[in-house]
């Protein structure tokens, strides 16, 4: 197991936001806690959505508190008092996301909604577990469905943004044999016009996410609403680490990159003076010589790790996701210029100038986004 204290978690906050979603299959023990922290903290996600917690209200009380303020999260959590066996939602927020959390709204351990307000943006995330299709279940499902869709109407009424991610138990392809009710959400979210991220992403197909003796199965899902502020860069199944030489859960990680530039770039002037908030720019004019080379020996040996980690040696690149690989190339720029280059901490309603051949490089970046 990882020591997150041995590890330097940076703070500076990127536009391009790591989704995922994951059912844990329990998560009352310290050690099953532990893992899935370092499991968070570790692959860089900026929200992770969690099902299948089964945590009772005094299990989640002091839930990751004292990690909190060390590594520049929050975490929400949905409980329930009943004895319903898979219930229990949460959401893991990252910086910068959770200083824009104004609303938590959960909903009987079955739905988690947080409601965060950026300049002239809102937007809800919503955490649902959705239980298996059978009759024992039906009037479950429809509650769900019924305080989800009021959660809809209320963000369409209100001019929210959403983005819904759960385990749905439900396949389209391995469950085609199954009655049409048992699709009523993912037709629910289709006439709503969500986009369905592992499909939009997908040109082979959506891969599984839940495995078993019989084969495989696609029960994660990562939805947003129309006209979502945070372009959905790529869409990607991983798996979380074992735990003590033993699958931590019987799902794989459902993940989605978004780039929220257009809803981090500026914020409102009360909120800059009430929260403190600031971003980070780089002092070019300031660089020297050893500081650009460490910085470009840094991006080069960034791009090499991933690369090396994901593909075989001999593998086409032409092949690869342009989508993908553009993020990893911004990324690796980011991180390396927050490592090597000298920066300093502005307002937000900063206006920084540049030269004329930095600028023309930052128009062709906007374009190329």
């Amino acid at each position: 197991m990882m020591d997150n204290k041995k590890h330097n978690f940076s703070p500076h906050p990127s536009p391009l936001i790591k989704f995922g979603q994951i059912n844990v299959n329990g998560l009352c023990s310290p050690v099953r806690q532990q893992h899935l922290l370092n499991f968070f903290l570790h692959s860089s996600f900026g929200t992770l959505s969690v099902n299948d917690t089964r945590l009772s209200p005094s299990n989640a009380k002091f839930i990751f508190k004292n990690e909190h303020s060390q590594h520049h999260f929050r975490s929400y959590w949905a409980c329930s008092s009943s004895s319903c066996p898979h219930d229990g939602v949460g959401i893991l927020l990252r910086n910068p996301l959770h200083k824009h959390v104004q609303i938590i709204d959960p909903w009987k351990g079955q739905l988690l909604k947080l409601d965060l307000f950026f300049h002239q943006t809102k937007i809800s995330i919503i955490s649902i577990y959705y239980p298996p299709s059978g009759s024992i279940h039906q009037s479950i499902c429809n509650d769900r469905i019924a305080k989800l869709l009021s959660w809809l109407d209320y963000a369409r009424t209100n001019n929210y943004f959403v983005i819904i991610l759960g385990d749905f138990n439900i396949d389209e392809v391995a469950h085609s044999h199954y009655s049409s009710n048992h699709f009523k959400l993912l037709r629910l979210l289709s006439s709503q016009f969500f986009t369905d991220h592992q499909v939009h992403s997908s040109t082979d197909g959506p891969d599984p996410t839940f495995f078993h003796d019989n084969g495989s199965s696609r029960l994660d899902y990562i939805w947003s609403s129309p006209g979502f502020p945070a372009p959905g860069l790529f869409s990607q199944v991983i798996t979380c680490p074992n735990l003590l030489d033993r699958p931590f859960t019987d799902h794989k990680v459902l993940t989605t990159v978004f780039d929220f530039s257009s809803c981090l770039a500026i914020l409102a002037k009360f909120r800059l003076k009430q929260k403190k908030e600031m971003r980070t720019i780089f002092s070019y004019a300031s660089t020297s010589v050893k500081q650009w080379n460490n910085f470009t020996t840094e991006v080069d040996d960034s791009l090499e790790v991933y690369l090396d980690k994901q593909y075989h040696p001999n593998i086409d690149f032409s092949s690869l996701s342009l989508d993908r690989m553009w993020h990893v190339l911004k990324a690796a720029i980011l991180s390396a210029a927050i490592e090597t280059l000298p920066f300093q901490k502005v307002s937000n309603m900063h206006r920084h100038s540049y030269s004329s051949e930095l600028t023309k490089l930052i128009a062709i970046n906007k374009f190329l986004d």
